[in-house]
């Protein structure tokens, strides 16, 4: 089952952003074979392996591992691993962005 929803998940976010397996490899530094592998449900993935995939691809593991969807909260998650990967101050600033943004769609309606 486990397998199964990795591999559902990696192939359903490689194929979303237009990568082939070779480039989600290469990417990602695994080898073509295990990301195969994942994808048709026979690959056992070291945990150095998941987590550069899910680094990569922006995946939840927990969700995979819990059976629940990502697609409503796939943007979410981007967002989240984006700022992650900033320093404390750039997340502030793009916190205040967005509060503007948003409040300027507000004003829109």
């Amino acid at each position: 089952m486990v397998k199964k929803l990795l591999g559902d998940a990696v192939r359903e976010e490689r194929l979303r952003r237009n990568l082939s397996q070779n480039s989600l490899a290469e990417q990602a530094k695994i080898s073509l074979r295990t990301v195969s592998d994942i994808e048709n449900y026979i690959g056992n993935p070291q945990l150095e392996t998941l987590y550069a995939l899910a680094t990569y691809l922006h995946i939840s593991i927990d969700a995979i591992f819990s059976n629940q969807k990502t697609n409503p909260d796939s943007t979410m998650q981007q967002i989240i691993a984006e700022l992650n990967s900033c320093p404390e101050e750039q997340k502030q600033l793009a916190l205040s962005t967005l509060r503007g943004l948003l409040d300027g769609f507000k004003n829109l309606s």
